[in-house]
């Protein structure tokens, strides 16, 4: 095959979502190293998390699956939306709750097609064929009926690598009238059609994908998804920077955080229970609770009416800049994950212990593999979906001292292997391509979010 050139299909919907972020950083890395890495967005598109060298097309957008038919025009219009910058796309898309399901639903019945969006295969033909991709790598597994239906063509010479990140939340949006096994057998079809064995990003989602999709482990291996470690001159950012963004927060009393989409699957309502615990106990804390909302604001409105109910002071931010979410991770006495749908991985958890920030999070799914390195912790489990336990385990964040500076102290170290330069070495490895060279100066942990 000719020299490398990497194309990435990434399949996001307004939200700068893990999978969106390890793509973009994974591109920004290959680029580093002297590949060629284009971007295909679909549905939506961030230029900022990228370096501005990368060219990245447009290849569908959003409003294409507005109605259950595709319909180009459309399509065309949603191309012209996504020139506005995306503050407005944000608030057009929270003023229309139902959107995201609507075009998620609509894109999956595309793609389930013995067809898939014939139009759509045509125009990635013709970008792959201008740029000279050799090597697709679609960020879902979901987008992949469209490059199996390319390569079946045999137009254009190109193989694809299957990624599974996030599939059991895609697979919600599935038509309920359309068997959830035969979406399944559909990846499996698109893994099998793939010259490599499948991207998993750990080894308990491995298991979940055998156990909920029938997909073969044989046919997986585990790659973890990267962040940028930080540099050691790396100095903490001012307190100062919490309290001009919420206001009363106070540098003397320990802050629990969350940081991540405000959406049901999270379970950050097992958070606010567990917090009003611990104010009966007395055990004082700051809860301070960031991130955006994918799938409609009606969780995130519930989740601030169960804090009025409980009596709850909790900070609340959307989305949060670079320095801030630096700030809150340096500043924090621990970040907290009550998801309750088994996270395949954890990209906030590896960030918040890269900077030596202990983590608290469930005993199920892959992001309980993250808080060990051997005999290095970087932070403590609880029994998922018990927000008694939760709050037990956070007291001891909050009062054991001793407890809480070893897993601090080990925390970096746990971290350290799932840099983004060892994402990239371990890719090209399997993909059986060059190294190229190593990154001498990697961005800080926080330059492309």
């Amino acid at each position: 095959m000719a020299q490398p050139v990497f194309a990435i299909l990434i399949l996001t919907s307004g939200f700068h979502e893990g999978a969106t972020v390890r793509d973009t950083r994974l591109a920004n890395e290959l680029h580093r190293r002297g590949y060629k890495v284009v971007i295909y967005w679909m549905m939506e598109r961030n230029p900022r998390l990228l370096a501005s060298a990368i060219p990245q097309r447009m290849l569908v957008s959003g409003l294409r699956y507005l109605r259950p038919r595709a319909s180009g025009f459309w399509d065309w219009w949603g191309r012209i939306t996504n020139l506005m910058p995306e503050r407005s796309r944000r608030r057009a898309a929270r003023a229309f709750p139902r959107l995201v399901p609507r075009l998620l639903r609509n894109f999956l019945a595309e793609m389930c097609a013995e067809n898939p969006d014939p139009p759509i295969v045509d125009r990635l033909e013709k970008f792959m064929a201008a740029d000279g991709v050799t090597h697709l790598l679609p960020t879902f597994a979901a987008t992949c009926p469209l490059a199996l239906a390319a390569k079946s063509r045999g137009r254009h010479r190109f193989d694809y690598l299957v990624t599974f990140q996030g599939e059991e939340i895609i697979a919600n949006f599935v038509e309920p009238r359309r068997n959830l096994g035969q979406y399944y057998q559909l990846l499996q079809h698109c893994l099998t059609a793939s010259p490599w064995k499948g991207i998993a990003v750990s080894e308990d989602y491995v298991r979940r994908l055998q156990g909920e999709m029938g997909i073969d482990p044989n046919r997986l291996t585990v790659i973890h998804p990267g962040i940028d470690l930080p540099q050691a001159q790396e100095r903490a950012p001012p307190f100062e920077i919490l309290t001009a963004a919420f206001p009363g927060l106070q540098p003397d009393v320990p802050i629990v955080a969350y940081l991540g989409r405000q959406d049901p699957e999270k379970g950050i309502d097992l958070l606010l229970y567990a917090a009003r615990i611990l104010r009966e106990r007395g055990v004082k804390h700051q809860l301070v609770i960031c991130g955006g909302f994918s799938f409609g604001r009606r969780y995130f409105d519930v989740c601030r009416q169960i804090a009025r109910h409980l009596r709850l002071s909790v900070f609340w931010q959307l989305q949060v800049s670079d320095e801030l979410r630096m700030a809150l991770f340096s500043h924090s006495r621990c970040t907290v994950c009550p998801s309750i749908h088994g996270e395949p991985f954890g990209m906030v958890v590896a960030e918040a212990m890269a900077l030596g920030t202990p983590v608290l999070v469930p005993d199920r799914g892959g992001i309980a593999e993250l808080i060990r390195a051997g005999d290095a912790v970087g932070g403590l489990t609880f029994r998922t979906w018990d927000s008694r336990d939760l709050a037990a385990q956070l007291e001891r964040l909050l009062t054991n001292d001793a407890l809480h500076a070893a897993l601090a102290e080990k925390a970096h170290e746990v971290a350290a292997r799932f840099g983004i330069q060892a994402m990239a070495d371990n890719l090209l490895a399997h993909l059986g391509l060059p190294m190229g060279p190593k990154s001498t100066a990697a961005p800080s942990i926080l330059a492309n979010k």
